[in-house]
């Protein structure tokens, strides 16, 4: 099966090479595309066989992110068989105990698309160092945050039409239990500090701002702290980790998931805490 893998980008020093480590050993970098908004840090000078699109870096306008990328999905699939896109921070991994990897899961995958289980790894502060990036990142991180909203449907072998966000489409989501998206942006609180810092002097277009699309990544940066890394302290310290089970969330999120006006819109507001299995740790 040819895959193809597809990101959108702006200065991403530390996860673009986490990203294509990741989905080259799986697709190889000749299948990868990078759409890049005119990065200045040299994270997309050099990216081999990785196919780089340069866009103007206008002002961020989340609703044309979302067109162009669609759009560009619909036709790759004239050429390759199936299409993932993730954001730069976003590794999609497969049940590891039943898979060996992202690239036999696809080969042996039946639907013509799939949900993931969205999670948000965890760095807690007065338990983890900070993140060795030349060893796998869960290796070092204990716990991770389940989110509904962080349920995407990203790889798919038919055209899809995303909302703002990536988090709604024009197809009904089915999420598959064995399929996991680990998003990586509070995986450490320096790197992710400094991306913060990035994300709050980005232009946003006058029509995303009053829609309020990507409100999280204009937090101040006391909020971001507090949910992002003082909150899971306080969790953990009350003992609140459920089991690596989602079977309860996944029957909420398909029963609150509504058809609107041609689109599906998942519920946002279904969390669930939990520790990583072991034989997930050694994924990426």
């Amino acid at each position: 099966m040819k895959l193809a893998v597809v990101t959108f980008v702006f200065n991403e020093i530390v996860n673009l090479p986490i990203w294509r480590r990741y989905y080259g050993e799986n697709f190889g970098d000749k299948n990868l595309f990078v759409i890049d908004r005119e990065s200045n840090d040299g994270s997309t000078a050099d990216l081999g066989e990785v196919n780089r699109i340069v866009i103007p870096r206008d002002a961020f306008d989340d609703r044309k992110k979302t067109s162009f990328v669609s759009s560009f999905q619909h036709s790759l699939l004239q050429y390759y068989d199936a299409v993932i896109y993730t954001d730069c921070d976003e590794i999609m991994v497969p049940n590891t105990a039943r898979y060996r990897d992202l690239s036999e899961y696809v080969s042996k995958m039946t639907s013509g698309y799939a949900t993931c289980i969205g999670l948000n790894v965890l760095h807690v502060l007065n338990q983890e160092p900070p993140l060795d990036l030349n060893r796998p990142i869960l290796a070092q991180r204990r716990y991770a945050r389940f989110n509904s909203a962080t349920c995407k449907t990203l790889l798919s072998r038919v055209p899809i039409t995303w909302m703002p966000g990536f988090h709604c489409l024009n197809l009904q989501p089915k999420i598959d239990p064995d399929l996991f998206l680990f998003h990586t942006k509070t995986m450490d609180y320096s790197i992710a500090s400094q991306r913060q810092k990035i994300n709050n002097e980005t232009a946003w277009s006058s029509e995303s701002l009053a829609a309020n699309f990507g409100a999280h990544h204009r937090y101040a940066f006391d909020r971001f702290v507090r949910e992002g890394f003082f909150d899971p302290i306080n969790i953990i310290n009350q003992g609140k980790i459920a089991t690596f089970d989602f079977s309860e969330e996944i029957a909420r999120f398909q029963a609150e998931t509504v058809e609107r006006d041609g689109s599906y819109w998942i519920p946002m507001n279904i969390d669930r805490w939990v520790e990583i299995p072991e034989h997930l740790r050694t994924a990426f």
